[in-house]
């Protein structure tokens, strides 16, 4: 059976929807992938999931996303019922707090019962060649996870 990944992204400059696109192409061979607006996911479906993965950007200095806000506090009222997921997203290390809405997220995630499985992946801005192998290695993990 063809397993399900959810990927879930907010983007503001367009990096993190091209960053879903990618991870969508990444996948698409091996599983059937919805890709969903932060704002318009359901954390309630997500358990409905083989996997999920989260892509965010860090806004401010360290601040979730206006538009990821809901989605952040709905997560404190599911259980993910050992739903694997991985968190990913770009931030700029000009901030103080680099990719801090990754780490929330991840935190997040965990206490509501996900499994990570991959480790998060932060980006500076833009990815180069080397944030996208990363990504590539974040998606073979997700994909392995639910392979097994």
């Amino acid at each position: 059976m063809t397993p399900t990944i959810q990927i879930i992204f907010a983007s503001m400059s367009g990096r993190n929807r091209a960053l879903a696109g990618h991870l969508q192409a990444q996948l698409a061979s091996r599983a059937q992938t919805v890709i969903t607006e932060i704002s318009q996911a359901d954390v309630f479906e997500l358990p409905k999931a083989d996997a999920v993965i989260v892509i965010s950007y860090t806004y401010h200095d360290g601040d979730l996303p206006d538009e990821a806000q809901d989605f952040f506090e709905d997560l404190k009222e599911v259980d993910l019922n050992r739903t694997k997921f991985a968190v990913l997203g770009s931030s700029s290390k000009k901030h103080l707090h680099f990719g801090r809405a990754v780490d929330y997220l991840t935190i997040q995630l965990n206490s509501s019962n996900g499994e990570q499985v991959a480790d998060s992946v932060k980006i500076d801005q833009d990815p180069d060649a080397d944030d996208l192998a990363r990504v590539d290695q974040l998606a073979q993990r997700v994909l392995k996870s639910v392979e097994d």
